[in-house]
């Protein structure tokens, strides 16, 4: 037997005392029936990402303006600060 299987098969071990020693000592609990419809109703969970579900359309189209309109800033600063640094040598 390998080393890591010593190891693992000493893990399941300590695991298994571990289960044992717990499930004398804690009990399961049924929650109230309130408690779980409140919850239910404040998880509610849906198909769609929460951040899709936010935007309207014109949001979304907004937003998609604004990112290409600032990347097209971002590269024009680039290309002058590179025009400005290849003309600095000569």
């Amino acid at each position: 037997m390998s080393i890591k299987e010593q190891i693992v098969n000493a893990s399941k071990d300590q695991l298994g005392f571990l289960e044992s020693k717990l499930n004398g000592l804690l009990t399961p609990v049924t929650p109230r029936r309130e408690f779980v419809n409140t919850l239910r109703a404040r998880i509610h969970v849906t198909n769609n990402p929460a951040i899709i579900g936010r935007f309207t359309n014109i949001q979304f189209l907004l937003m998609m303006i604004l990112g290409v309109l600032s990347g097209v800033v971002l590269v024009s600063v680039g290309a002058r600060f590179l025009v400005d640094r290849l003309s600095l040598n000569k």
